[in-house]
């Protein structure tokens, strides 16, 4: 018998990660885990939108589940996202939703209260919710189980060599909901002579040719380096002076914390969605939170924070460490063992 059996729906590289962290938290707390993956298979051609795209993964989902529940006779089952509990069999066992935010915030609208109806009846069911930060819990709908955060936590960093480089770093692996044009646009304004914007984890051909129908060139000092390793994208943020981020959206966002880390100034846009980092920003320095998405407020952020002397920056960072404690490591085995595993195993 195993304890937990994870439906890990890993439709995105980022989905897997965060679920392979969630089943390490659990095996360092004690738990036994076993993972069974969800093939999409022939029904992928029929994703073309919301609410399909959630009706074709809960299928696929579900028959994921059955494929191994008898095999594995889990005591508890952990759902990565709504998606993958939405239609469901558990056998009766307790289980766990998994998620970063519900679908009633991150897919809003009238085409989707269907989905949302299900939603709210599949976390009112659950034992628990896990969500990945305390901004997502008031998102949650009415009558949903007792949540419990656990975040990916924060990996620690090596101390940096030297002052910062005038360097800032943006990681935009979609176009799109990343931002870069409005990070582009606001480069091209920014007062930052000399400086350099390295924007990592697209194919640089993919990003040109976004721009270009979007008529807008690349600036000076502004690189695409394409996708960089965890450890060459670690050493960057070391040697940069901030880590920009133009995401009209973030269900979580964990390289700006991992930035944070590093000991970069985070500067950011507004954006939508539980972003713990946007919070985190303001706190330690307002002047490097954009007043709105236009580029011309992200440009004077991004020269606030690049002109930003070697001072001020130590105590930016100091403090950015303390309101990174609740993301580290130990404190979400601590949370994993004594809020999560009792409530799933009866522990």
């Amino acid at each position: 018998m195993t304890d937990l059996l994870m439906v890990s729906l890993g439709t995105t590289r980022g989905l897997r990660i965060q679920d392979a962290q969630f089943v390490s938290l659990a095996r360092e707390a004690g738990a036994s885990v076993a993972v069974t993956g969800v093939r999409i298979g022939a029904a992928d051609r029929l994703r073309r939108g919301y609410p399909v795209n959630d009706v074709v993964e809960a299928i696929a989902a579900r028959r994921a589940l059955d494929a191994v529940l008898h095999d594995h006779d889990p005591r508890a089952v952990v759902f990565s996202t709504t998606t993958a509990a939405l239609f469901a069999t558990d056998g009766g066992r307790p289980f766990a939703v998994w998620l970063d935010s519900p679908a009633r915030l991150n897919r809003p609208g009238l085409r989707n209260l269907a989905l949302h109806a299900v939603e709210r009846r599949r976390l009112a069911a659950a034992r628990l919710v896990v969500v990945l930060s305390a901004r997502a819990i008031a998102a949650l709908p009415a009558g949903a189980a007792p949540a419990v955060v656990i975040s990916p936590p924060v990996l620690p960093a090596p101390p940096r060599r030297g002052p910062s480089e005038p360097l800032a770093v943006a990681y935009v692996p979609d176009p799109k909901a990343k931002g870069l044009e409005l990070l582009t646009r606001a480069w091209a304004r920014a007062e930052v002579a000399g400086a350099r914007l390295v924007v990592c984890g697209i194919d640089p051909e993919r990003a040109r040719a976004f721009l270009a129908r979007r008529g807008v060139p690349l600036p000076a000092g502004m690189e695409l380096t394409g996708m960089v390793s965890p450890e060459d994208f670690g050493a960057l943020l070391l040697r940069a002076r901030a880590f920009v981020s133009a995401a009209a959206w973030e269900d979580f966002g964990q390289a700006p914390l991992q930035a944070l880390e590093r000991g970069c100034a985070l500067v950011c846009a507004p954006g939508g969605g539980p972003f713990p980092a946007l919070a985190i920003a303001r706190e330690l320095e307002p002047a490097f939170v954009a007043a709105d998405r236009g580029p011309g407020s992200l440009s004077i952020a991004l020269t606030a924070a690049l002109a930003t002397g070697e001072a001020r920056l130590a105590a930016y960072r100091a403090a950015a460490r303390e309101l990174l404690s609740p993301f580290r490591r130990g404190e979400q085995v601590r949370r994993m063992r004594e809020l999560v595993l009792p409530a799933l195993l009866g522990g």
